[in-house]
């Protein structure tokens, strides 16, 4: 053999005693997983889970060690199981990879182009929105997908190195939160045996014995949809109820319809999708232990209206409403002076701003006491806590949160983060006589 045939040899012995027992080999990456989770603006994968054929040592890794197409990896560690957490293992067959978090979007676009331009609407009297009745222009579900590349070097618990393999799809999602609801239809025979879609979180550990409270969540209109988990998906009204965090220190039922139509309109006119819903809820009670002394309503845009539009036509039926860029005719709202609210709306919002201040108006010229405050919504998320949290006072049932700026749906990208106002709502019970 010639001397460089020899010395190419020779080098390649040597980097292979030095690197350990090298794989250059590809498959060593089993499958990938994509995990989504739901953010103010909509589902989005925040985490890549790569499966190997071995455990891989956390201490060998890096976020430089991979990529994932248009994402930025801002950490990376081993588990044992094809989980996120909080408390890496030593090695792992399941390396974990964490994403940079999306900017949020607020996409105030007219989600319902079917019923012709605004302009046309509004001269018909439908004041810019969608029809009462009609079905939307529904988008599909968001499919979480990644692909992910190993660029660098992964060192196994055995010592050896897995060289890098690239473009590996992920063949498998999880939707967390969202996969914890059961999915319901709900027959009711006080309509004809009209039907109604619904999503349901059952608490953790659930005892027939104890009480617990419900949060019913309403969708906008943008999310009139024949898939019922549409409402999951959208944004974080239903989901930030049932997490984990939440459910640790509040466990509760979460209910969640999907509305296949558009159920309240700018005329302030509400479909039989409102008695539906409350059929829905008195047919649950009779199913499972809640306390209906602590029923509480909460929506957005079309779902705040229909809130409203509970309130006022079954007052007390609910112990506390969470209001979310909403409006409703101020000349039958006052049934809400004897109920609690908050509310939140944004200077921006051309319909919710002039309406929800009107309503809110004219309790306090009847006595109602309504604490407001104006803040700031793109501020780190202890400062807008610490910012809602001032408002509240031992005599006071009526808030108003207005968010500096913004647009409608710039509301709801940011007003299901504000814990002190939902541990309040939460606080909140109808009397014993109930």
């Amino acid at each position: 053999m010639k001397w460089k045939s020899w010395r190419r040899l020779g080098a390649a012995v040597m980097l292979c005693l030095s690197l350990g027992s090298t794989s250059f080999a590809a498959n060593h990456i089993t499958g990938a997983e994509a995990i989504g989770e739901v953010t103010g603006d909509g589902e989005h994968v925040s985490h890549v889970i790569v499966q190997y054929d071995a455990p891989v040592l956390s201490s060998s890794l890096s976020p430089s060690d991979y990529t994932v197409d248009g994402r930025t990896i801002e950490k990376v560690y081993t588990n044992t199981a094809a989980e996120k957490t909080t408390a890496s293992t030593e090695s792992g067959n399941y390396v974990v990879l964490q994403l940079q978090s999306l900017p949020l979007v607020d996409s105030s676009v007219d989600p319902h182009p079917e019923d012709g331009p605004v302009k046309d609407r509004q001269k018909k009297g439908h004041g810019g929105g969608p029809q009462l009745g009609s079905h939307g222009n529904p988008s599909p579900l968001p499919v979480m997908k990644a692909t992910v590349s190993q660029t660098g070097f992964v060192k196994t618990a055995s010592g050896a190195l897995y060289g890098p393999e690239e473009r590996i799809e992920t063949s498998k999602s999880r939707d967390l939160i969202v996969e914890d609801f059961i999915q319901g239809t709900f027959t009711d025979s006080q309509q004809q045996n009209a039907v109604l879609k619904y999503n349901l979180y059952v608490p953790e550990n659930y005892d027939p014995q104890k009480k617990y409270p419900l949060v019913l969540f309403m969708h906008d209109a943008g999310v009139v949809s024949p898939d019922v988990k549409a409402t999951l998906v959208q944004g974080l009204g239903a989901v930030t109820f049932a997490s984990p965090e939440w459910q640790s220190s509040h466990p509760c039922f979460v209910l969640a319809p999907q509305y296949d139509t558009v159920i309240v309109d700018d005329n302030y006119d509400y479909g039989p999708e409102l008695d539906r819903t409350i059929h829905l809820i008195q047919s649950l009670c009779q199913t499972y232990s809640i306390d209906t002394r602590r029923i509480y309503n909460t929506g957005q845009s079309m779902g705040g209206m229909t809130s409203i539009a509970m309130d006022v036509k079954y007052p007390h039926f609910f112990a506390a409403s969470y209001l979310i860029a909403c409006k409703w005719n101020a000349a039958v709202t006052a049934p809400l002076a004897s109920q609690p609210l908050w509310t939140v709306i944004c200077e921006g919002d051309a319909g919710a701003y002039p309406s929800m201040t009107e309503i809110l108006g004219n309790l306090e010229k009847t006595g109602t006491k309504v604490d407001r405050q104006t803040l700031d919504a793109d501020v780190p998320a202890a400062q807008l806590q610490a910012g809602a949290a001032s408002l509240i006072e031992p005599d006071c049932n009526h808030y108003l949160t207005i968010y500096k700026g913004g647009s409608h749906r710039y509301t709801w990208l940011y007003a299901y983060t504000m814990k002190p106002a939902l541990e309040w709502i939460f606080s909140q019970s109808l009397p014993e006589t109930h």
